[in-house]
């Protein structure tokens, strides 16, 4: 009898090359074949693809170098089954963007509780930050730049970097497992409490503003 094996698509690639494959998975999930084109990074609408593509990477970053910063191993990996359904949705209206994860090995539970819930915590976070620098400094340009053409693309891109961010970390925050809503949740429903309504915030004073 033959031992089981996982099938291929189950298959994980650490960094550096998950990166890789995560980006270009993500940029053509969100562009499809314009991922390839310059003027799909051109446009006033490119913030729809940074947000999400800059959004992920410095999620999965935070994720990833806070659990080090706490004594926990601590690397990016995707999976193809995760770059499979990211691709697929290219061609979808809703789109589902898991390519990968930040994979944490810690050393046990009570051990590393506060590391645990700071690496958890730190990629909807990090959404949160970019979130209200951009919303205040697209707010800014916008009241005080003259010129109406450089105040119009360059406020509405960074309005709608900060809503497409706020709406990741509105996302992720949702207490649903696997997201890191749930883990927040059941770690410290105070800081979820903090974190959630604080994205729902953002997200719908960008609205208005856009």
């Amino acid at each position: 009898m033959r031992p089981w094996r996982r099938p291929w698509y189950y298959a994980e690639v650490d960094e550096p090359y998950s990166w890789i494959i995560g980006i270009l998975a993500v940029l053509v999930a969100m562009a499809g074949v314009q991922a390839f084109r310059l003027s799909t990074y051109t446009s006033v609408y490119s913030y729809v693809v940074g947000g999400v593509v800059i959004g992920m990477v410095v999620h999965e970053l935070m994720h990833r170098n806070v659990a080090r910063r706490y004594g926990m191993r601590s690397s990016y990996v995707i999976n193809w089954l995760g770059v499979i359904v990211t691709l697929v949705t290219a061609i979808l209206p809703i789109k589902l963007i898991a390519p990968g994860y930040t994979r944490v090995y810690s050393r046990g539970f009570e051990e590393d509780r506060r590391g645990i819930l700071y690496s958890v915590a730190a990629g909807p976070m990090s959404n949160i930050v970019m979130a209200l620098a951009a919303l205040i400094a697209g707010a800014l340009v916008r009241a005080l730049v003259s010129s109406v053409f450089a105040a119009s693309f360059t406020s509405t891109w960074l309005i709608g970097f900060s809503n497409i961010n706020s709406y990741l970390a509105f996302f992720n925050l949702l207490p649903i497992p696997p997201l890191d809503g749930y883990k927040i949740f059941r770690l410290s429903l105070e800081l979820w409490i903090i974190m959630f309504i604080v994205s729902i915030a953002f997200f719908a004073a960008t609205l208005m503003l856009l």
